[in-house]
């Protein structure tokens, strides 16, 4: 199968996780009361924490497994799983088998949160790939939910739910007979010193040190821990402002059908500015991410300032904007840092589900006291962020390698951790004899192995000074 086809299944996994996630989500009220009887609204919320504290207990750990097993492997036997608990999930006879079923579950595919660095990792277009999860996002949530309505308006949910399984089939099987297999499944991730070409053991500087790549480590944390952060602030500062926006908007009098158009708006501005957010990238670079969080403080700030109808417009319009060049922003930085690898990125993600635990907390409490005080907070959250992200220092070597600045040439990435990218040029391909977990046709041929081996320091100088 060719490189972009088995790319499109990982698009297919992420698709997929998006809309086992989403779909019921606005209706599990109502799916409780059908099923169950169940009419205590205290159980959504009960259902809602028990599946996110298992996703934020189940990330970390699928990063600690991606070090041994291909994403091929991990893919297929979790749509197996996966498929299998949809099932049981279809037949729960109570509120609490159903629960605990789902949890279950949720710990399963949050194993396909990694088909999204594997599909990044896999490319020769960064900033295509990130531009194209987003739209799958934004256009996603919107379709999921509509599945999710027609599987209410079936007589017995129970069946639109064991429909689903059939999804999780298909998929697996495809990505059985598909997703590449021989050099590209060896273990998807892997930290420690590679393996040479020739069988040889790995290769240590002249002066006998370790290899550069475990002695980077240290330099390496402090840029992941930086962007876990701005992640963590701007997924709280975007999630604190939904629960109660609609309520806020009604309090003005606007009626509740505008309002519902409101909170739309925002994810309908992204979908609109996304096809120049390339443009814009090429022409800012690295002060994207702190200008869009800048523009999206913005717009919650106008919408803070009064809860007019064309304000109240003006201001969505706006951080839709923010949010859209700021989630192709933050992702290019993330994967800048991470370098598409598993272990990392599960780091990054189970920050993200974090938020997720943390905003409603914070939303509530806020709201209790006056409900235009998550709109205030929120423009606060993004506001600091966009200052810290001027103010954050290039990295503890200046390489820009360690800057998680998605604009830095991809050569400057230290060569004992590739990324498979077909710009590279011919000395980068020459110094990493090693072949990338997912090659495609543009990628370099491994390089005869040497009899020397330059150490760290000198590749490190042969970088610069190309570049």
């Amino acid at each position: 199968m060719t490189a972009p086809a088995f790319r499109r299944l990982y698009l297919l996994v992420i698709v997929l996780h998006l809309v086992s996630d989403v779909a019921l989500s606005p209706f599990y009220p109502q799916l409780f009361e059908r099923l169950f009887g169940v009419t205590d609204m205290s159980a959504t919320g009960t259902y809602i924490w028990v599946c996110r504290v298992t996703a934020l207990a189940a990330m970390p750990l699928w990063g600690l497994v991606a070090r041994r097993f291909s994403m091929a492997s991990l893919v297929t036997w979790g749509l197996v799983v996966a498929a299998a608990l949809e099932l049981m999930i279809a037949a729960a006879p109570t509120y609490t088998v159903f629960t605990v079923l789902s949890a279950v579950q949720v710990a399963v595919t949050m194993s396909f949160a990694l088909a999204y660095p594997a599909f990044v990792g896999s490319g020769n277009d960064r900033m295509r790939d990130v531009t194209a999860h987003t739209y799958i996002i934004n256009v996603g949530t919107v379709t999921a939910t509509v599945l999710g309505a027609g599987i209410m308006a079936l007589p017995n949910p129970r069946w639109g739910i064991a429909a689903c399984a059939l999804l999780y089939v298909a998929l697996a099987v495809l990505c059985h007979r598909h997703l590449p297999r021989g050099r590209a499944a060896e273990p998807a991730i892997r930290d420690d010193a590679e393996p040479r070409t020739d069988g040889a053991a790995p290769s240590r500087s002249a002066d006998g040190a370790r290899p550069a790549r475990l002695r980077a480590r240290p330099a390496l944390l402090l840029p992941l821990v930086a962007v876990c952060a701005a992640v963590l602030a701007a997924e709280s500062a975007r999630l604190v402002v939904r629960p109660f926006f609609t309520l806020y908007a009604e309090g003005s009098g606007i009626d509740p059908a505008v309002a519902a158009a409101l909170f739309l708006l925002p994810q309908l501005t992204v979908l609109a500015v996304l096809p120049f957010a390339g443009r814009v990238h090429a022409l800012l670079g690295r002060a994207l991410l702190p200008i869009a969080c800048a523009i999206a403080a913005l717009g919650l700030f106008v919408q803070f300032l009064s809860p007019d109808l064309a304000l109240l417009a003006l201001g969505r319009v706006v951080f839709g904007v923010g949010l859209g060049l700021g989630h192709v922003a933050l992702d290019l930085r993330v994967f800048a840092v991470t370098r598409a690898r598993g272990p990392a990125f599960a780091a990054v993600e189970t920050v993200r589900v974090g938020a997720t635990l943390i905003s409603p907390l914070l939303a509530t409490g806020l709201a209790t006291t006056g409900l235009a005080l998550p709109l205030a907070v929120g423009a606060a959250l993004f506001a600091v962020l966009s200052l810290l992200l001027i103010a954050l220092p290039e990295g503890p070597s200046g390489n820009p390698a360690t800057t998680g600045d998605p604009a830095a040439p991809e050569a400057a990435v230290p060569e004992e951790d590739p990324v498979p990218h077909g710009d590279r040029t011919s000395h980068t391909a020459h110094a990493t004899p090693t072949v990338p977990a997912h090659p495609t046709a543009a990628d370099p041929a491994p390089a005869a192995p040497r009899d020397h081996q330059p150490s760290a320091r000198d590749r490190e100088e042969e970088d610069q000074h190309v570049h």
